[in-house]
């Protein structure tokens, strides 16, 4: 499958509606799954999708400092 076919699966897929302050189990999920495929992957591979959930982990810690700063009124 092509990375543009799977971008657009994953944003037109469902997804159970959750509050902001659950992305730290969004990227728990997305731990479990590295850890299923795992034993398939070079160490490299391993260590790219690592590095991609380090990534969202930063993202959304900075996105959800802006909403709390932003509802603070601060």
């Amino acid at each position: 499958m092509l990375r543009d076919e799977l971008l657009a699966k994953m944003i037109v897929q469902t997804s159970p509606s959750r509050k902001f302050e659950d992305w730290a189990e969004v990227l728990t999920e997305f731990a479990n799954c590295v850890v299923e495929v795992n034993p398939k992957l070079t160490r490299e591979e391993c260590e790219r999708l690592i590095a991609v959930g380090a990534s969202f982990y930063r993202t959304l810690a900075r996105a959800e400092d802006y909403r709390r700063t932003s509802v603070l009124g601060d």
